[in-house]
């Protein structure tokens, strides 16, 4: 299939809307230099991905010695033409008070004594390039984040 570099804000508020709220993802980290990937809860706020995990994961871990990640949200077997993104991102741990909070939603009890859980860390994925499917024209549809955008203060290049 032939790709197509589109820097469109209707581009952008298709990918916005796949990605928009909860949704279960697949996550791929890099482990021993290949990749290695799981189902994940992820939330968006804008075209950044969180995902709260516990601080001794294994992808906290992968992400440590290797931040470039790549994340697929969207789609379904119920319905197979779906749109869906994958994400390259840069990904980094973080535990401060603020962004916990902001995350914390009441089902996390259930893994965690509380938003202060030393255990809870949150994973941000700051996207560098995503890639948009639909079922309309067959063709991928790539958008390139600015540097400003994705919020990245240096360039890092995926591997």
């Amino acid at each position: 299939m032939a790709e197509r570099i589109v820097s469109a804000k209707s581009l952008k508020n298709k990918i916005l809307k796949i990605i928009k709220g909860s949704k279960l993802a697949s996550f791929a980290t890099i482990a021993d230099g290949k990749p290695w990937v799981r189902y994940v809860v992820a939330r968006s706020e804008g075209l950044t991905i969180y995902i709260c995990t516990f601080k001794d994961s294994r992808k906290v871990r992968q992400i440590q010695k290797n931040p470039n990640v790549h994340i697929t949200i969207g789609g379904s077997m119920e319905n197979m033409e779906a749109s869906y993104v994958q994400i390259a991102a840069s990904a980094r741990v973080r535990s401060d008070a603020g962004i916990r909070k902001r995350l914390w939603v009441p089902f996390m009890k259930k893994y965690y004594t509380g938003v202060d859980d030393p255990e809870y860390v949150v994973i941000e994925a700051k996207p560098i390039l995503i890639e948009y499917m639909s079922a309309e024209t067959h063709t991928a549809q790539i958008y390139k984040v600015s540097q400003k955008e994705a919020g990245l203060t240096s360039t890092r290049n995926l591997q």
